[in-house]
């Protein structure tokens, strides 16, 4: 089981992009109240982000004060994980293999990747580089990459970037001509891991069933969608790595005919880090992710 990190000192958030709503009638959880002194006036303002993450970068809901001004889901705390570099056991069909995990926030940026192999061999990988700030994951540029032959370095396939064109605020991808605008707080088809975690780890007993979490996500084609992910019954697993008590259970319903349906596991210990994704496609190319070690312990 990974160490506890104590939260990092608070700083204001605001993102616009990620709502969360809950079903009718359900009232949302008060956060647990704090038994810290109050601020004094000379320690009101944020403190910056500092250079070196080795806690959990931590964020806030607004003050009420000043959240009362805007829509009520623009306000979110997010609670980012300290560097992680997790094995999974790779399922698809019949076939097994390993997918590698490596999550390393550094300052005010971060870099993320997914690497995977089917028995033996290897299979496209994911590469996220971005900044971290007070909504959590700010990517700038996503790669998906294609295996190199006979031991040489992955080759970028497709590319996502973002904050393109004179007024850096538009996404543009290497596989359209075309550029569209940013939505605030959107992730790209890796970063979402990390920052539903985050929004999850930073106030978790809100996410009670029934409840919905939103967010925007680039695609490799051109388009940022909103993507809606429903809160589950909490769940106990019998993964590799161990025993998995009261995981969060997330589902994302199929966003067409092609896209797929996805499925996530959270663990409570493990920063709200997925230890378990289920991604069930159309055409029975579905795959799978367990936990299975957690390498080598991070500085």
């Amino acid at each position: 089981m990974a160490p506890r990190h104590k939260p990092a000192h608070p700083v204001q958030a605001h993102a616009p992009a990620i709502k969360l709503s809950l079903p009718s009638g359900t009232a949302a959880t008060e956060p647990p109240k704090t038994t810290e002194r109050p601020p004094t006036a000379a320690a009101a303002k944020p403190a910056p982000v500092k250079q070196q993450i080795e806690k959990p970068f931590v964020a806030q809901p607004l003050p009420e004060a000043v959240a009362s001004d805007l829509p009520a889901s623009t306000a979110v705390a997010v609670a980012v994980a300290p560097a992680v570099d997790w094995r999974y056991l790779l399922l698809q069909n019949d076939a097994r293999g390993q997918a590698r995990l490596s999550w390393q926030p550094g300052g005010a940026v971060y870099t993320l990747r997914l690497e995977r192999e089917l028995e033996g061999r290897p299979l496209p990988g994911s590469n996220s580089q971005g900044r971290l700030d007070t909504q959590g994951l700010s990517p700038e540029r996503f790669t998906q990459q294609r295996p190199g032959r006979q031991g040489q370095a992955p080759r970028d396939a497709a590319a996502t970037n973002f904050r393109q064109g004179e007024r850096q605020d538009q996404i543009s991808f290497s596989a359209s001509t075309e550029q569209v605008p940013m939505p605030g707080g959107v992730q790209d088809r890796i970063s979402w891991w990390l920052q539903l975690a985050a929004i999850v780890a930073a106030t978790p007993q809100q996410f009670v069933p029934g409840r919905e979490l939103r967010m925007m996500v680039a695609g490799l084609r051109g388009e940022a969608r909103e993507w809606i992910f429903e809160v589950l019954d909490r769940q106990d697993l019998a993964l590799p790595v161990g025993p998995i008590p009261q995981a969060v259970h997330l589902r994302r319903a199929a966003l067409g005919p092609y896209s797929g349906e996805i499925e996530l596991w959270l663990d409570p210990a493990r920063h709200h880090l997925p230890v378990r994704l289920l991604v069930k496609l159309p055409d029975e190319r579905d795959w799978e992710l367990q936990l299975l070690d957690e390498g080598l312990p991070q500085p």
